[in-house]
């Protein structure tokens, strides 16, 4: 893939976490965040005049507990949750997945390496510790979801989560795209799981950049090699673009408004 270019000003910023931001751990509770990511987002924010998302399989709330005291404009659940404005999550109407837990929490208990993550709308089992049980968990969703009306299961990373029908993240991305800071800038999305295809698709239709963290066959652009990768390159970007805006500020009023004239910068080492 070609080298990776540093964010520019006119970028729609959008961030899975898990296995992105942050790396992957035996159980969702158990990931830790780099502590210079909070400053980088924020200075990020600040450049982009707001245009930065977090779009994640996690509920809101917890985005907001990792990444306090930010709270950034965030798709959580694939989508479900949506928050435009730094205060009010929105949450459609969706089926309730009440009558299928007995049946997930029984399998949970005869098999203690599992894990079932409860969300507002969904519900995800975790098989990281035991992946041998893929198969297993594989069926006994297809079983559960049988006679459901209006879930779905989404395979991932490790895992399998049964939530509202048509809710992913491409979804979510294009509802932020409508809307300002976000309406009329290049959408770039990075993401690492399966479950951000449907995020590099959008983008890549909306004439934006998806770029993948990791390595397999993807719909993305452009890819990293890591987590660790990403986080430098959101590190050198937030400082470049923090030098772009300290400058402009500086500038004789006569130059104020006026467009930048600086090379392109590319992040090549990556």
């Amino acid at each position: 893939m070609p080298p990776l270019p540093l964010i520019e000003p006119h970028t729609a910023l959008f961030l899975d976490f898990d296995g992105t931001l942050a790396d992957l751990a035996p159980r969702p509770d158990l990931v830790q965040v780099e502590p210079e990511l909070v400053g980088t987002l924020r200075a990020l924010h600040t450049c982009l005049d707001g245009a930065l998302a977090i779009v994640s399989g996690r509920p809101v709330a917890e985005l907001d507990h990792f990444l306090y005291p930010l709270r950034l404009p965030a798709a959580g659940i694939h989508g479900a949750e949506l928050r435009h404005d730094g205060e009010r999550i929105v949450v459609p109407p969706a089926p309730g997945i009440g009558p299928l837990l007995p049946r997930l929490e029984a399998l949970v208990r005869r098999h203690p390496g599992l894990q079932l993550e409860y969300k507002s709308v969904a519900v995800a089992i975790h098989y990281r510790q035991v992946p041998e049980l893929e198969p297993l968990v594989r069926a006994a969703v297809a079983d559960v979801l049988r006679d459901a009306v209006g879930l779905e299961g989404l395979p991932g990373k490790m895992v399998i989560e049964i939530k509202p029908a048509g809710v992913d993240k491409g979804g979510a991305i294009a509802a932020f795209m409508r809307v300002p800071p976000f309406a009329g800038r290049m959408p770039l999305f990075a993401g690492d799981d399966v479950t951000d295809e449907a995020g590099f698709v959008v983008v890549r239709e909306l004439g934006g950049v998806g770029l993948l963290v990791g390595q397999r066959a993807t719909a993305a652009s452009l890819s990293v090699a890591g987590p660790a990768a990403l986080r430098s390159w959101l590190h050198r970007s937030a400082h470049a673009l923090t030098l772009r805006l300290a400058s402009r500020d500086a500038a004789p009023d006569a130059t104020r408004g006026q467009p930048l004239i600086t090379p392109t910068l590319r992040e090549d080492s990556l």
